[in-house]
């Protein structure tokens, strides 16, 4: 089977670190290729960690193009005319699961004469019971995907300027009865967008597993963007590599830091089962005297220098109130 995985990563060094680590754990011989977007190709860091994974780094062209659409269907349409015919795309905020090249693989060798479009590693309805099998749905997730060649040759037709450029017009034109269309939904726009247009047209499945093959660190995004929690939070002031590749790992280790940051609907689904609920209790003392009480599932070291929108001084006092 000729594979090839494509990283398409900007900035955030210790995800991509983690991330690589993880695949060549579970595949020690597959082609990995980075591209790093908006020049940062050059960056130390980058380039160390390619050579420590065997990863080839791309060069990728600074630029200002929204979001990550540009560097991530370049990204396709370059392993599709290196001849590749299984592609997976892994973000650097992906971290994959022991099975996550073999769910793929048996994905595309049972259903890919039945129609599928892609297999997804990730979760798709987080509602579901947490039940390992397969769930099918016209729907795709960029998160932890395989295309076969066949598939990424509808996609990569649309990886061109006249979509870069102005691709919320690009959409609506070339997908003109496409309900995404709607003012709701046009924001709908980047490259998942554009695949998700591309699946309703061609009236095909994707499949995903019930019980997710990758976890997703899905801060908020390094493109200026704001949703979710901050990424650089996370350290809390440390500023050497190690110690912050170690504090990523120690995240994607505890699934009661990851529910605070991700949610549980996300997490349990990711791990495979229930998290029981657990409550610690604490009191926290600020200069001056003035004490409070509160609860969270996180051990102390771990708790955020935020609560309840209040910035906790760092030379307050957290203490475990024991009962």
């Amino acid at each position: 089977m000729h594979e090839v995985v494509i990283v398409p990563c900007y900035l955030r060094p210790e995800l991509l670190y983690c991330c690589l680590k993880r695949i060549r754990e579970s595949q020690p011989w597959i082609p990995i290729h980075l591209f790093p977007d908006r020049g940062t190709w050059k960056d130390r860091q980058i380039i160390k960690i390619g050579l420590e994974f065997d990863a080839i780094i791309h060069v990728v062209a600074d630029h200002d193009l929204y979001g990550n659409s540009y560097n991530t269907m370049e990204a396709y349409k370059w392993a599709w005319h290196a001849g590749y015919e299984y592609v997976y795309l892994i973000e650097s905020d992906v971290m994959v699961h022991p099975d996550f090249f073999s769910w793929h693989r048996k994905m595309h060798e049972e259903y890919r004469d039945e129609g599928l479009f892609a297999s997804m590693g990730w979760i798709f309805n987080r509602e579901a019971p947490i039940v390992d099998g397969e769930l099918f749905q016209p729907w795709f997730y960029s998160i932890g995907v395989c295309f076969h060649r066949t598939q990424l040759s509808s996609i990569i037709m649309h990886a061109s300027p006249s979509y870069y450029c102005d691709m919320a017009d690009y959409v609506r034109k070339h997908f003109k009865d496409s309900p995404l269309n709607d003012p709701q939904n046009i924001a709908h726009f980047e490259q998942d967008g554009l695949v998700q247009r591309i699946l309703d047209q061609e009236k095909l499945q994707t499949v995903a597993p019930g019980i997710a093959k990758c976890s997703h660190m899905g801060f908020a995004r390094s493109y200026g963007e704001s949703s979710g929690r901050c990424y650089e939070d996370l350290f809390d002031g440390l500023t050497d590599f190690k110690d912050r590749v170690h504090r990523v790992e120690q995240l994607i280790a505890d699934p009661y830091e990851r529910v605070a940051y991700f949610g549980k609907n996300i997490v349990e689904r990711e791990i495979g089962r229930e998290i029981p609920k657990r409550t610690f209790r604490y009191r926290v003392i600020l200069p001056g005297g003035w004490s409070t009480e509160f609860e969270s599932e996180l051990e102390v070291r771990k708790l955020p220098r935020r609560l309840a929108s209040v910035e906790i001084p760092q030379d307050a006092k957290i203490g475990l109130v024991i009962d």
